[in-house]
């Protein structure tokens, strides 16, 4: 029996007169001509109906058709229906969030953590601190391993920041293993004491910062909505002037202006500025105005790029990170590292699959004293999904977060409508980008 040829699935691109096939299981892009095109129009016929349908019907040479097949072949294009491309699915863990304190001294507006209390009030012993560490490293294979210290307000517990970094410290020497470190705070907390120590550790930090005076201080505020701008100003100025400082920015229903957010945050000297709106808070109408703001901050990343201003570029990490995903072509199965490479810890040595998810008991996973592992809902492969397995961008965007997709439609599996869409925005533009940059204006 004639051999069938199925080619990987494929989008293509129209820049110009030129074209460009995206390869939607691994992200790598190709040029392209009409001869290509129709070759891979013919998937799911045997080669003598190819030949036929193709070298015959289109006046094309035997030879040449042979040849073109050759490229995709060569070029990865063709399924393999003998090959066995599935992973482990098991857990391959090499990072821990440590929510070090479940209390936070300011009370934000938009807060998911229950005012940073995640439902469990306290702040973590050192015992549990240092058993987890030790549950890290006997429970991964990786010799890198990542620690990042959360909160409410992590800074709450800085004495215990101190003797994690110390005893990790130990025990790289003791077991080969490296550690690198993260934090996430408020910012008013920060002391000379606190700055020396996360500089010489290397921690990297990042502030939550919203933006003008105005913007923070209406969803970032102490008790009695005493305003907090000034204070994580005064606090970070010399961290900033370091330039060791990268902020995180949440849009509320009164502030849905990215560039505006973004433009005052590099301004203040801040090395990259993620920005997400806190969608728990937007209503239909808002969604709307979030969206156009979007697709206005998207245009105005293109224009940077096209002006080659590549410190503004490098700035905007919300695309930069989209780029890297195509120029680093590669399988990706799942939106992060939740359920897969990491876990969070809350104060009590309680496992879930990410910070988010603390304090939702259907998602405590186990703890960090024993190593059986509670049932829940599994986040799955992005071919195992419904709408995603047919999706041109599941390599790219992964599913979305669980968290949200839990939030908004009551499994970790469904993506969001509003998601997908500002996927399809934000990676229509970063392929052509890449085209532009790689393809078209290459010298």
């Amino acid at each position: 029996m004639d051999k069938i040829i199925v080619f990987k699935p494929t989008k293509i691109f129209n820049i110009g007169e030129r074209k460009f096939l995206y390869s939607i299981e691994d992200s790598r892009l190709f040029e392209i001509d009409d001869k290509l095109e129709q070759i891979l129009a013919l998937s799911g016929h045997s080669v003598e109906e190819l030949f036929n349908r193709f070298a015959k019907e289109k006046n094309i040479e035997i030879e040449e058709t042979k040849n073109l097949l050759q490229m995709i072949y060569d070029a990865g294009l063709v399924l393999d229906s003998n090959s066995d491309e599935t992973e482990s699915e098991n857990m391959q863990l090499a990072a821990l969030t440590l929510m070090i304190c479940q209390e936070c001294n300011m009370k934000c507006a938009y807060c998911y953590g229950d005012g940073g209390e995640y439902n469990n009030r306290g702040k973590m012993s050192l015992e549990t601190a240092l058993r987890a560490i030790d549950y890290l490293i006997e429970n991964s294979l990786d010799t890198k391993l990542a620690i990042a210290f959360l909160g409410g307000e992590p800074l709450l517990n800085f004495g215990l920041i101190k003797e994690i970094v110390k005893y990790c410290s130990i025990k790289e020497s003791e077991t080969g293993r490296t550690f690198s470190y993260t934090i996430t705070t408020n910012g008013t907390l920060m002391t000379p004491e606190i700055e020396n120590f996360l500089i010489s550790n290397h921690i990297k930090t990042q502030i939550s910062i919203d933006g003008t005076k105005e913007d923070h201080d209406q969803m970032r505020y102490f008790n009695k909505k005493k305003p907090s701008y000034t204070v994580v100003v005064d606090k970070t100025k010399s961290m900033r002037e370091k330039n060791l400082l990268t902020a995180r920015a949440t849009l509320s229903p009164k502030n849905l202006d990215y560039i505006k957010t973004f433009d005052h945050l590099v301004n203040l000297g801040f090395t990259a500025v993620p920005i997400e709106p806190a969608k728990n808070l937007l209503s239909e109408t808002d969604s709307e105005i979030e969206l156009t703001e979007y697709i206005k901050y998207l245009e105005y990343f293109k224009a940077h790029i096209k002006q080659g201003n590549l410190d503004i570029v490098n700035k905007m990490t919300d695309f930069t990170k989209a780029f890297e995903k195509i120029e680093n072509a590669g399988k990706r199965k799942y939106g992060c590292g939740a359920f897969h490479r990491m876990y969070a810890v809350d104060i009590d040595g309680k496992l879930y699959p990410c910070h988010r998810f603390v304090g939702i008991p259907e998602f405590c996973v186990g703890n960090i004293y024993e190593k059986q592992e509670k049932e829940t809902e599994q986040c799955q492969h992005v071919n195992d999904r419904y709408k995603c397995s047919v999706c041109w961008l599941k390599n790219l965007c992964g599913g979305g977060c669980a968290y949200e997709n839990y939030v908004e439609n009551g499994s970790i599996n469904i993506a969001s409508a509003d998601f997908c869409h500002h996927m399809e925005l934000l990676y229509s533009a970063i392929i052509e980008i890449f085209i532009e940059k790689y393809y078209i204006n290459v010298k």
